[in-house]
């Protein structure tokens, strides 16, 4: 069975698939955009995106987004990880293997959380810079 296969055996087939724009592999999307697995070009899966509203998304066995409430997960994840970088708009923890976007500028559009391997993301540290996380530690 390929990992693929065994992705949809978990979580049944996608209702869409498509190439990604840069055609490094492959993004298959569930429950009308709620949640997302990407690929790489061998079908192996190397993210699991979600948006806001219709998935339960804890980590450590904290709550950050229920079906009623999708708050900011950012200081939850600076508790856990006091450095994130930032690259084209998305704040990458990479002690946590995570990723947000649309919390830190206020854009509702971008809102969501991705959960990664580090060595698919490791090439971005070279690249990152540290994300300015004023708005969470200002007093």
């Amino acid at each position: 069975m390929s990992p693929r296969d065994e992705v949809h055996r978990l979580l049944g087939p996608p209702e869409h698939s498509f190439p990604t724009w840069n055609k490094s592999g492959y993004s298959e999307h569930y429950a009308d955009g709620a949640y997302n697995v990407g690929y790489d070009n061998a079908w192996l899966a190397d993210h699991v995106g979600f948006s806001p509203g219709a998935v339960e998304v804890m980590i450590n066995a904290q709550l950050i987004w229920s079906g009623e409430c999708q708050q900011d997960p950012n200081p939850i994840f600076l508790a856990l990880d006091p450095e994130p970088v930032e690259f084209v708009g998305f704040w990458n923890f990479l002690q946590l293997g995570v990723t947000t976007t649309g919390y830190h500028d206020d854009d509702e559009s971008q809102r969501g959380i991705t959960v990664f391997p580090r060595p698919h993301i490791d090439y971005l540290v070279a690249k990152a810079k540290p994300a300015d996380t004023s708005r969470y530690t200002a007093a």
